[in-house]
């Protein structure tokens, strides 16, 4: 019959396979295409009553279980447990003291608070309110007085809010915020000693609100216990805000009203019942919207029958086809994963699937040289130790590790440029970053570890490449397995800090350290700070430059050194201070700013403040009245032993005793009879340090103190114990009683 119909039609099983399976398609695709078109409409009067009540639901959780909770459960209480925890002894003891003499606790604590500050999105402020010293604390100001935040009014009602709930509040500046509030200590207790409270930017909850679940059609409201608006995703106006108020006192969850603005609407609301914070969710969506919904709907179902049909011919085509299809899909997949020349795309099937075989196990290669690369790299590091495929270390070896640090160059020319060098030791060179790498010297066990040997192995590929690479390297401590090879690495890392006093060129090895002096040298940084004083230049230089004499004569440990210099720079901070020049100081950390990258360009910048501090003394109005300080502290020094008063003083000075009392103090913050006591006492204190062979009388004597027992009793008063137990702390062969 079809025959008659179709004249060009062949009775093959490909075309009966096709005429079949198109009649059955359009059998089931008619049945399903009509049922689903009746039920399209009954399932979107269905959906305009359920999707707008599961959406605001949805919202609700988004907000308060979401958004808003992890500022409760997750943020907040992460800041409260990590301050508790790391600054406990700043917290607690803040918030039982006033800020009086406690300025450090408070930076650090004011520290924490911004840090934490940046880790929460949104958050507009952290302040923490100490009633006992009724001072607040927050992410960008401390005030002495609760009465100078601008938080002032809020922080006075703190006691008769809800706590561990958010409100919406609006800032001296007019910024709407929401608030959560926590007493201090983190318990529940009658009487806190403190409140922490969050503010969260209103703006940011509206933008993430918008982004997460706002649309062009739809609306989102959210209303506090009074009825007031807190949050939307679009703007509104008063009138649209009292019909929306109105609709939600109406008490209908789902109700059409008309908007002047958007026409015949559908707004539904969940009572505040459903919130943990009396809040209440309201969404508008457009009548419109369902209308084109609906006919979007039905169009897809025509269409979507239309595409299944189509597909039904398609698939009833590819059956027959079966066994040349899947070849070439394979081919497809092929070429779209590897692009062969021009000359191969002519080739068969089989000669275009050997050569993707072939691309593939080069590939396969490179990967896993980068694969062993990166885990000789987590061996160094310490992040991994999977052994068992680096077949490049031989076990049962020494090893010793090199820290590279490259001024000029990069890591990877270095190591091709290195491996082409004549080598007399084996090794291993990792690439570990552009300027750093690492380079294993291995030895056998029965041989040792040569550590001059391999540092020569740096310092002649140093001259060799020297037009190419500068670079500075710390050398370990040679370690007997791979699996201490981090240990080796990371002394190689200590080793290279002392480039600071050697210079960041400087071949630096560990063993080399360890025959340095640990002991700091005790500096009398009270002749720098006279003669700062005074505004006398060239003796502050004079003072410098026996300083660093004295660095580099004793061959102290990085650590002693930096302390010398962190004293000296406490001591330089300590006369600006006295003499209010912090205007001729940097504004940050002061020893930050002047630590440089080597000793020498530390000393330099050291110097450079001190000079302009004293030069400043010098050419001020203060000059005359710091150079009869200058006068009078260094006689003082240098007569410890005899009688001093202020008689004494006056005769040296040719001034008047009450004039040289009242200069003193004034000069030296401290009056005449406690700087003469103090100098006496910690000239003592060196003399038990470091001359054994002085007994404790003859120190008294030394320092001006006739009364042997009256000097136990001041020197115990000053250091809290006696001058024989200070020595015993500090013990010297042969030392004296």
């Amino acid at each position: 019959m079809l025959k008659k119909l179709l004249p060009f039609y062949r009775d093959t099983l490909f075309n009966r396979l096709i005429l079949s399976y198109t009649a059955l398609a359009v059998v089931l695709l008619g049945l399903a295409g009509g049922y689903m078109y009746t039920q399209a409409n009954q399932m979107m009067v269905r959906e305009i009553a359920s999707d707008s009540q599961s959406r605001l639901i949805s919202v609700k959780d988004y907000v308060e279980g979401s958004l808003l909770e992890k500022y409760e459960a997750d943020h907040l209480n992460k800041v409260l447990s990590t301050i508790f925890t790391r600054n406990n002894s700043n917290l607690n003891y803040l918030l039982k003291n006033s800020w009086e003499d406690n300025l450090g606790r408070i930076m650090v604590f004011q520290k924490d608070l911004v840090m934490y500050k940046q880790v929460l999105d949104g958050v507009y402020n952290l302040t923490v309110y100490f009633r006992t010293g009724d001072y607040v604390v927050d992410s960008n100001s401390f005030y002495m007085k609760a009465d100078h935040s601008s938080d002032v009014d809020f922080i006075n009602g703190l006691q008769n809010i809800v706590y561990n709930r958010w409100m919406n509040r609006t800032l001296s500046n007019d910024k709407q915020v929401m608030t959560y509030v926590v007493k201090l200590p983190y318990e529940t207790s009658p009487s806190p000693k403190g409140y922490l409270f969050v503010d969260v930017d209103l703006g940011y909850l509206n933008q993430t609100t918008a982004e997460i679940y706002g649309s062009t059609e739809d609306r989102f409201y959210i209303f506090d216990a009074s009825g007031n608006l807190i949050l939307q995703t679009a703007e509104t106006d008063s009138d649209e805000i009292r019909l929306l108020q109105h609709t939600i006192a109406s008490g209908e969850s789902v109700k059409e009203i008309s908007d002047h603005k958007h026409g015949s609407v559908v707004a539904s609301h969940l009572d505040s019942s459903n919130s943990k914070n009396g809040w209440t969710y309201l969404m508008i969506r457009p009548v419109s919207s369902f209308v084109l919904a609906s006919k979007q709907l039905k169009t897809n179902i025509f269409v979507g029958c239309s595409l299944v049909l189509l597909f039904g011919l398609v698939v009833s085509y590819m059956i027959s086809k079966r066994f040349y299809i899947p070849m070439k899909r394979l081919i497809q997949h092929i070429r779209n994963l590897y692009h062969p020349p021009m000359s191969q795309n002519q080739a068969n099937e089989y000669t275009i699937i050997g050569n993707t075989l072939n691309y593939m196990g080069r590939k396969i290669e490179d990967l896993e040289t980068q694969a062993q690369k990166n885990e000789m790299i987590n061996l160094v590091l310490g992040a991994s130790l999977g052994l068992e495929h680096l077949d490049a270390l031989p076990r049962g070896c020494r090893y010793q590790l090199a820290h590279i640090r490259l001024i000029k160059g990069d890591s990877e020319t270095f190591k091709e440029q290195f491996a082409e060098l004549d080598h007399q030791v084996s090794y291993e060179l990792v690439c570990l970053t552009v300027q750093e790498a690492a380079v294993i010297f291995i030895s056998h066990a029965s041989e040792g570890t040569d550590e001059e040997a391999n540092i020569a192995e740096l310092e002649r590929a140093k001259q060799v490449l020297g037009e190419v690479f500068r670079y500075g390297a710390g050398m370990g401590v040679p370690v007997q397995s791979p699996e201490e090879i981090p240990i080796s690495y990371r002394s190689a890392q200590q080793a290279y800090r002392y480039c600071f006093m050697y210079g960041p060129e400087t071949i630096i090895a560990q063993s080399m350290i360890s025959a340095l002096e640990p002991k700091s040298h005790l500096f009398s940084l009270d002749v720098f700070q006279n003669a700062l004083k005074a505004g006398k230049v060239g003796e502050v230089n004079r003072f410098i430059d026996e300083f660093v004499s004295v660095l580099k004569e004793r061959n102290l440990q990085l650590e002693s050194v930096e302390l010398a210099l962190l004293q000296f720079v406490s001591a330089l901070y300590e006369t600006v201070i006295e003499l209010k020049l912090q205007e001729l100081v940097p504004p940050s950390n002061l020893f930050d700013e002047l630590r440089k990258e080597t000793l020498e360009e530390t000393v330099n910048s050291i110097r450079s403040l001190a000079e302009r501090i004293g030069i400043h003394v010098r050419d001020s109005g203060k000059r005359g009245r710091t150079e009869v300080i200058y006068k009078l502290t260094t006689y003082i020094n240098e007569h410890l032993q005899d009688d001093l008063s202020l008689n004494v003083l006056s005769e040296v000075a040719s001034l008047g005793p009450a004039y040289v009392s009242t200069l003193f103090g004034e000069a030296m913050n401290e009056s005449f009879t406690e700087y003469v006591t103090r100098i006496r006492l910690e000239k003592a204190a060196d003399l038990l340090k470091v001359d054994g062979k002085l007994s404790v009388k003859e120190i008294a004597a030394l320092v001006g103190y006739r009364n042997h027992q009256y000097f136990h009793v001041k020197f115990k008063e000053r250091f809290g114990v006696t001058p024989v137990q200070y020595r015993q702390t500090n013990p010297k062969s042969g030392a004296a009683e």
